[in-house]
């Protein structure tokens, strides 16, 4: 099972959230905040982080649950799909 990394580094609420959420929510949360740790930064203070991170779950979810590619990595097959892996910016 997916374990969250650095979660001190988000408001309590938020902890609560990402420690109940789905593996694949989980992964995506590491990874933004391993890769880019000032946009995570930036959602948590605007407030759009868990729409940010809901959205991008439920779009990969559905990628990966259609996707007939089973010789290409997750990650390879999200960008062939033209999703960013990366979290959006903030837009406040």
């Amino acid at each position: 099972m997916q374990q969250p990394v650095f979660i001190k580094r988000y408001p309590v609420g938020i902890q609560r959230f990402i420690n109940v959420a789905p593996p694949l929510m989980i992964e995506i949360a590491n990874r933004w905040v391993l890769g880019w740790p000032e946009a995570v930064t930036a959602l948590i203070e605007s407030g759009e982080y868990l729409e940010a991170l809901e959205n991008q779950e439920q779009q990969e979810r559905e990628i990966l649950s259609s996707a007939g590619t089973g010789h290409l990595a997750r990650h390879e097959i999200l960008q062939e799909f033209g999703l960013s892996l990366s979290p959006p910016a903030a837009k406040s």
